[in-house]
């Protein structure tokens, strides 16, 4: 009985399409590249990977308490812009622009958090207003790309730990110690209630406005790690690099099965999500196929993922009837 309810349970998980697409992708990527599962390949990917998860993680939490993050991408830009003109060779330069790099991507946030939770104004308008000040920002401020970043900043970032772990997954383990110590607090159940349904959370006592606000701010350290490592892994400022990020951060979301309608999901069905559209990058690449199908094999893989997260839906509602 208990194998059964357990596979039920599985089956009816948000997160189990976009685990088959993942397990699906590695197989064709270790079929078009045989050395796929070497170490160096392993970083490699990773190298490029990071960046996309972390905002995935970031986007996730906002779509999960019910919002939706435009500014994400123009957020990355910006904190990327700022590291390269701030960082000199000296330690203390390299910490200043990170701890301003935090600084400022939960400044952006509690923006964010405050006009859409006090104010409650849409957050598609608000962020997307937020996206348009801070593009305009970081062209002003590096038209183009440019600044410095030090050597030993990058090289860190492409080194490894102990010679096993490579730098990047390390930040990722990081990043998912974050979450699961905040899944173990009380703010953690209040984002999924007021999601799922606001005006129940507040019934029930739940401070809706301020958890909104902190689920904003919980997504600014997710930005600002994300920014950290685009910054380290293109080792410049750049105005728009960060710009593809924000329909990304949205597909991995979708992909890795969080609800439009908030409430449901998961963090790590988000970070499944941009690895496919990392390794779709890589399927593309290896069949050598044109990158002018990459968006359009971007929606074929949303729609079958939601597609496959309606059936066991679909199956409960006529089990009903």
């Amino acid at each position: 009985m208990n194998i059964k309810r357990g596979l039920k349970e599985i089956y009816q998980n948000p997160s189990l399409p976009s685990f088959l697409i993942l397990v699906g992708m590695i197989t064709v990527n270790a079929i078009l590249q045989p050395t796929f599962f070497t170490y160096r390949v392993f970083k490699l990917n990773f190298l490029t990977f990071t960046p996309l998860i972390l905002v995935s993680i970031a986007q996730a939490i906002i779509i999960i308490v019910g919002g939706i993050d435009l500014s994400i991408g123009a957020s990355i830009s910006l904190l990327t812009v700022l590291m390269a003109s701030i960082m000199e060779d000296s330690f203390s330069s390299i910490i200043l622009a990170v701890v301003c790099a935090f600084g400022l991507a939960l400044l952006i946030s509690l923006f964010n958090g405050f006009f859409i939770s006090y104010i409650e104004a849409p957050p598609l308008l608000v962020t997307y207003g937020t996206w348009i000040i801070l593009f305009g920002i970081a062209l002003f401020i590096m038209p183009t790309p440019g600044g410095y970043i030090p050597k030993p900043f990058y090289k860190a970032y492409r080194g490894d730990v102990l010679h096993i772990i490579p730098v990047p997954v390390l930040i990722l383990i990081i990043a998912l110690l974050i979450w699961f110590v905040i899944s173990k607090l009380r703010i953690y159940k209040h984002i999924y209630a007021v999601g799922g349904n606001a005006e129940a959370a507040r019934a029930s006592g739940i401070n809706v406005s301020l958890t909104k606000l902190k689920a904003f701010l919980l997504s600014g350290i997710f930005v600002a790690l994300a920014a950290v490592c685009v910054v380290s892994q293109t080792a410049t400022g750049d105005a728009r690099c960060g710009l593809g990020y924000m329909l990304n951060s949205i597909a991995a979301s979708i992909i890795g099965g969080i609800s439009f309608s908030g409430g449901k999901g998961s963090v790590a069905g988000a970070m499944m999500g941009g690895l496919i559209l990392g390794l779709l990058i890589n399927v593309l690449y290896f069949a050598n196929i044109t990158s002018f199908y990459q968006e359009f094999m971007k929606g074929v893989i949303i729609v079958v993922s939601l597609a496959t997260g309606m059936i066991p839906k679909l199956r409960g509602e006529r089990s009903t009837v």
